[in-house]
């Protein structure tokens, strides 16, 4: 059980190994920082904090090391709180930057992502919007042979899909496009589950159109935040944590095939709530030296896109949780702005 001091001893390790990223002495601790009791009351709690496993020592005269059991009380203990890391002359100039995009959605989460990376000095990743159910806004059938055909469908705020269908028997291009007519009137704003429980088709080949949009459909629900932007490489090989060539190159190797990102694309929780994810807490091996701020944005059950930072587990968390609160709110206000409109 950790006292209110040990605690009190604890949080400012934490911030200020955070602030340092070098061990930090009990001594220290004691001058530093006004806490009423002797040096050596200090350091019997660090020793009882030790071994309650929330910081390690390489060896009884070494300074303090947070381990990830110290950063969740930490965390814990900021996010019952009202961040305000971010100056207000700073809040001003990033609103302004954003809202300048106006309907140019397709800049959003590329400039979400920069003005996160810049806040707080690590990796950022910001997902493009998009519909949690995708709808059908436009469906296009084109002959190529007798039978083989190019299906084209548009989705609402996703694009273009194309997909070839080997037809069963062949068709003429009339047919092909009187179907895709049919298909057309009966398919247009309707989202997958819709189209299954409500479309039938009336001939072979419209089951066939039918079939293959709810196949694309399936597709994109599947892969709602395959489309990010990634911002602040280099902030994070900066970090210290990060200088060894092994840890280098699995950073690199995992943004560049998109792996880290779809990692902690996986971490997101519903509904707007900024999650936190230290170190070993992560579920994939990838992971585990990295700490996640993650929030969704945008709007429930509808429109959404994800923010996220990556750091060590040693990153400014306070900072770094307003900073995602932040840029989710202003994500928030954008898509308000164009649903509203």
């Amino acid at each position: 059980m950790v006292t209110s001091r040990q605690e009190t001893i604890l949080r400012l390790i934490v911030s200020d190994y955070i602030a340092t990223a070098a061990p930090i002495a009990s001594d220290g601790i004691a001058r530093k920082h006004d806490l009423g009791v002797s040096s050596a009351t200090v350091r019997n709690d660090v020793a009882e904090l030790e071994e309650n496993g929330y910081i390690t020592r390489p060896h009884t005269s070494a300074g303090s090391i947070p381990l990830d059991k110290a950063y969740r009380l930490y965390v814990e203990s900021i996010l019952t709180m009202e961040t305000d890391g971010i100056p207000a002359r700073v809040q001003k100039s990033v609103r302004e930057q954003l809202s300048t995009l106006e309907r140019d959605i397709d800049e959003w989460a590329s400039v979400a992502a920069a003005v996160l990376a810049r806040l707080v000095g690590n990796l950022a990743i910001a997902t493009f919007p998009r519909a949690i159910e995708p709808r059908v806004k436009h469906v296009e059938l084109i002959p190529l042979q007798d039978i083989l055909a190019m299906l084209i469908v548009v989705l609402e705020q996703v694009g273009m899909k194309r997909q070839l269908i080997r037809l069963k028997e062949p068709s003429q291009p009339a047919e092909l496009e009187a179907s895709a007519s049919r298909v057309k009137s009966q398919l247009v704003g309707l989202t997958r589950r819709e189209i299954e429980s409500k479309v039938t088709p009336t001939t072979p080949l419209e089951g066939e159109v039918i079939d293959a949009t709810v196949l694309i459909l399936r597709e994109e629900s599947q892969a709602i935040y395959r489309n990010h932007y990634v911002n602040g490489l280099r902030n994070l090989l900066n970090q210290p944590e990060f200088v060894e060539n092994d840890k280098l190159g699995s950073i690199v190797e995992g943004i560049e095939d998109g792996s880290l990102a779809q990692a902690v694309l996986e971490e997101t929780p519903e509904g707007g709530m900024v999650k936190v994810i230290i170190g070993q807490e992560n579920r994939g091996d990838m992971l585990r030296p990295f700490s996640i701020v993650i929030c969704e944005y945008g709007v429930p059950d509808s429109v959404v896109g994800v923010v996220s930072v990556v750091g060590p587990t040693r990153m400014e968390y306070s900072k770094t949780i307003a900073g995602v609160k932040f840029v989710s709110a202003i994500m928030n206000d954008l898509i308000e702005g164009v649903s509203s409109s």
